[in-house]
């Protein structure tokens, strides 16, 4: 057996089973914060080993429950786990795991609080450079980021560490890996191809700074209280370079606009019609195109070009935010916008707009 092999190997002392831990302290999930539990030993061990290799790793886990995945952790090898739990009543349970992996030189931090809340800053602290790995190596540091997510918060939660890997906040220790479990059909956005009717905000902010992918469902049968949605396992690797060269909040607030539909946050002002044709100009986008039309690249000549423009224009375009009433590609304020337009829809073949 090799050295590395029994480094990582541990071996927990006798624990009661994560059902008899919770009929002894009578635990029932909460609705409120969107509680279901995962018992079978056979899939925590699944989704720990998606995070593999965790040998000699320090591991963030959000929600952990009566301290099941936990467990599957440091057997895979884990030498440190934080862990962050906003429901006090499974503190005697996962103390006394504290106290099992304590025995086996390895170590179980505690913070009970609101993962959104919760900071990250000096976590993993410049004693530990030997976790870290160069962004642009293709070595991943030993640092996992692993949560079997309350559903309530998974979508926010995602939106700030995606944030986080663009600016590099606890990714500034190189490209930790993300374990975490969604709804499935959430993850279905996250992971959606162009054309697909999943596509959105979320499949675009994810796939432009990971590497997604899909490791395995989990059926809703096998959580406690029964859930009502399956729920699919996910592994995000951040890229060595984000797809689209932009900084993270222009990327985002193209997002979540919508350049031309009526009702929706718009880019530019309703008086504004010459930006929005210079972007179709100069990106040569379909004025008819909807967001889960476009790939990757179309998007990111998108971001690009509205970036030029903020620059060009001044902090007061970004900061711009309107709820439109109308489609502002037919808005006219002017003969000038009208010519410029109808000069547009001849240049895009588009004269059902005009």
């Amino acid at each position: 057996m090799s050295v590395s092999t029994v480094k990582s190997a541990i071996r927990l002392p006798p624990l009661p089973s994560l059902a008899d831990l919770l009929r002894m302290l009578d635990l029932r999930a909460r609705r409120q914060l969107s509680q279901n539990f995962l018992l079978e030993p056979r899939l925590l061990n699944k989704l720990a080993k998606a995070a593999k290799p965790l040998a000699g790793c320090h591991v963030l886990e959000i929600g952990c429950g009566p301290g099941g995945f936990t467990r599957e952790l440091f057997r895979e090898g884990a030498q440190r786990v934080v862990g962050v739990e906003l429901d006090r009543r499974f503190q005697p349970c996962l103390e006394n795991l504290q106290d099992c992996v304590r025995a086996a030189d390895r170590d179980l931090e505690l913070h009970f609080t609101s993962a959104v809340n919760f900071s990250t800053d000096g976590l993993f602290t410049l004693r530990e450079q030997d976790l870290s790995a160069d962004w642009h190596s293709q070595q991943l540091p030993k640092i996992r980021l692993v949560g079997n997510l309350p559903f309530n918060i998974s979508t926010p939660l995602l939106m700030t560490w995606l944030q986080d890997i663009a600016e590099r906040a606890v990714w500034q220790h190189g490209r930790v890996p993300l374990v975490l479990t969604f709804q499935k059909e959430f993850a279905d956005r996250l992971l959606a191809d162009t054309w697909t009717r999943s596509r959105g905000r979320p499949s675009i902010l994810t796939q432009y700074l990971c590497e997604a992918r899909r490791c395995f469902d989990i059926s809703g049968r096998a959580f406690l209280p029964q859930a009502k949605v399956d729920v699919t396992v996910v592994r995000l690797v951040p890229l060595r370079q984000p797809l689209i060269p932009v900084p993270y909040p222009y990327v985002n607030k193209a997002g979540q606009a919508r350049i031309r539909f009526p009702k929706q946050k718009t880019l530019f002002p309703p008086d504004r019609c010459d930006l929005l044709i210079r972007l179709f100009a100069e990106t040569g986008t379909q004025p008819q195109c909807t967001p889960r039309e476009l790939s990757i690249a179309q998007f990111s000549d998108l971001c690009q070009a509205y970036h030029r423009m903020c620059q060009t224009e001044g902090s007061e375009l970004f900061d711009f935010t309107y709820i439109g009433k109308e489609d502002l590609w037919r808005t006219r304020k002017s003969g000038a916008a009208e010519g410029a337009e109808r000069a547009d829809c001849q240049l895009f073949h588009c004269g059902e707009y005009c």
